[in-house]
């Protein structure tokens, strides 16, 4: 009786052990955004930890268009070579690994979605620049093979998922799995647990790992703060706003030294647009343009060329502003959308343009300084002009000599000359 005790106490405490063992961690990550760098630092940060916590897995929950080829690789590079096995989901309903996200969904060693979400449309487009056949085919071959080497790595049927590349095609979370282009549909997060739950993964490195992701502890693991306002900030629309508004904020600080206010606002306007253009493939022939685009806007405002400088800062701004992004490195998602690109261009250009405007009436039209702004200004004569007197003219009382005849007292008079420190006046006609 006692051994049998003591063999249940042991029995016991094995399964208990037991369950310990297998209740292991499930780590789960988010992209949600468009993949910068600071998206796939995020990813790659994730999956060291998960490693670090000796995680069973990691589930990259996804749901995006596109981004970078550079970090794309980036992430894929540590998916396949993860020391841990990893599960992309593309989630909920309505969710899209598309372009960029499409890769990084097939290098997992298990590749789910939910019902009503798709993968595909990898097809790399230069959307803001003028065609070029050449640069998209070079492109698309090079996307192309990456995509093969992946599913070729996974095993999946290459020649379907070429097609998301070849031929932008795109694959709900069914034909996905009839297509062997996906491992297994889940509703929701758990439903993914539990289906892959038992499931034997062999990594990269020829380990095998058998899942126990039915009662795993599962923690999400978010984007941090630093790296939110840096995928903020990579937004190219964001950063072109950023960068425009600084060079006028310069302008103005150089056009009126001491200011102070324009040119510090201009300043951290230019950092936060360093920032983007520090993650984003920025062309630099594009940022010349621009910045010519300015110059020659400035010139315009010193120097008179009857307009020609300013059409040609038009030409600049705007092409500068086309060909900012360098889009041979992403996959048509980077780029500065045309309502952002054409209102910018033609706000700056109708400011440059008043103030060319007013430049030209201030240089050529009637000043308003010095006694020759007493011209044109009416008054009344405070005595009889036969033909000098004195008159009261915007509040101040003046000699003055009548410019024809005599001028009675209390008569409105208007200044029509300035001579030897006497106004010539004349009785202001009658309507």
């Amino acid at each position: 009786m006692k051994y049998s005790a003591i063999k249940i106490f042991f029995i016991i405490l094995g399964l208990a052990f037991s369950s310990f063992v297998h209740a292991q961690k499930v780590v789960v990550l988010n992209l949600n955004d468009p993949i910068y760098p600071s998206t796939a630092d995020y990813i790659n940060n994730g999956l060291q930890k998960a490693a670090d916590e000796n995680a069973v897995c990691v589930v990259i929950k996804i749901n995006t268009p596109g981004g970078l080829m550079k970090p794309t690789r980036d992430m894929v590079g540590k998916i396949l070579n993860a020391p841990i096995p990893v599960i992309s989901f593309v989630t909920p309903s309505g969710a899209h690994a598309g372009s960029a996200g499409a890769f990084v969904a097939i290098a997992a060693n298990i590749s789910a979605m939910s019902l009503g979400s798709n993968i595909g449309a990898a097809h790399p487009v230069l959307q803001g620049r003028i065609p070029d056949s050449i640069m998209n085919s070079k492109m698309t071959e090079d996307a192309s093979a990456f995509m093969r080497s992946i599913a070729e790595h996974r095993r999946k049927d290459t020649t379907l998922v070429m097609q998301m590349v070849t031929n932008s095609r795109s694959f709900s979370a069914e034909q996905a799995l009839k297509s062997n282009i996906i491992d297994l549909k889940a509703d929701n997060l758990y439903e993914l647990l539990s289906k892959i739950d038992e499931r034997t993964v062999t990594l990269s490195s020829g380990k095998s790992v058998i899942l126990n992701t039915a009662s795993a502890e599962v923690e999400h693991v978010e984007m941090g703060q630093q790296l939110r306002f840096l995928t903020f900030l990579s937004n190219p629309n964001l950063m072109y706003v950023f960068l425009i508004m600084g060079m006028m904020g310069l302008f103005f600080e150089l056009s009126n030294p001491g200011g102070l206010v324009p040119g510090i606002v201009g300043a951290v306007f230019l950092i936060l647009a360093g920032f983007g253009m520090s993650v984003l493939p920025i062309d630099f022939a594009g940022l010349a343009l621009i910045i010519v685009g300015i110059i020659l806007f400035i010139l315009e405002v010193k120097f008179q060329s009857y307009a020609l400088l300013s059409i040609g800062g038009i030409i600049c701004l705007f092409l500068g502003s086309m060909f900012l992004i360098d889009e041979t490195q992403s996959i048509d998602v980077f780029y500065i959308s045309w309502s952002v690109l054409i209102s910018s261009v033609v706000i700056i250009s109708a400011f440059f343009i008043f103030l060319i405007y007013f430049g030209i009436k201030a240089q050529f039209g009637k000043r308003k300084t010095g006694t020759e702004a007493l011209i044109g200004l009416k008054g009344i004569a405070m005595e009889t002009l036969s033909p000098e007197g004195r008159v009261r003219v915007n509040g101040e009382f003046w000699n003055a000599v009548a410019q024809e005849g005599t001028i009675t007292a209390k008569t409105e008079i208007e200044v029509v000359a300035f001579k030897e420190f006497k106004l010539t006046v004349r009785v202001v006609p009658l309507l």
